[in-house]
């Protein structure tokens, strides 16, 4: 089954909005601006993201890719090769959630449709802090404005923000 499907288990097909930017969404890596209303469907639109960003870095298999049967080498008995789950600049994801309650919303749906891609989903608030171990073995960072600037004030080679490929930024008016 293709990885796209898998995170979008349960989903019969895109809405309009969702189609009109899959293929930017999904094929590239341009910034994009979502604007549409309250329940248009914007956070499947993430996930299209997350899945091509994770395709891309080697965190989830690429099916298109020739050599995809030969993947396994080097896993770490996980399903993930050692060298895509290093440390590595523009590897991880980091979702910006308004406000703490809607992160913790947003860490369990999105662990919830991406555990059968083997996604490591975490939340770092101000009431949810991770070690460095749990930070760097996370795919997805989900965090608020907040923690944020404060997390992107502490530079050096193993921050969050030189590790991060792909930030999605959630009601950008309220940030």
């Amino acid at each position: 089954m293709h990885n796209a499907v898998k995170a979008f288990a349960g989903t019969s097909s895109l809405n309009p909005m969702q189609s009109e930017v899959f293929d930017a969404a999904f094929h590239t890596q341009e910034n994009l601006l979502i604007c549409a209303p309250t329940g248009a469907g914007k956070t499947n639109v993430a996930m299209l993201t997350f899945v091509a960003h994770l395709r891309e870095k080697g965190i989830i298999k690429n099916e298109k890719d020739p050599y995809a049967a030969y993947s396994h080498i080097g896993d770490d008995g996980g399903g993930r090769n050692s060298s895509s789950s290093q440390n590595g600049e523009g590897r991880k994801i980091v979702y910006i959630a308004p406000m703490k309650a809607l992160a913790q919303e947003v860490v369990e749906k999105f662990s919830s449709k991406l555990k059968p891609l083997n996604v490591i989903v975490r939340e770092l608030t101000g009431d949810m802090q991770l070690t460095r171990l749990e930070a760097e073995s996370s795919d997805i960072i989900v965090t608020t404005p907040e923690k944020w600037d404060v997390v992107t004030r502490k530079g050096g080679d193993g921050s969050l923000s030189r590790t991060c490929g792909l930030l999605i930024i959630d009601e950008v008016h309220l940030n």
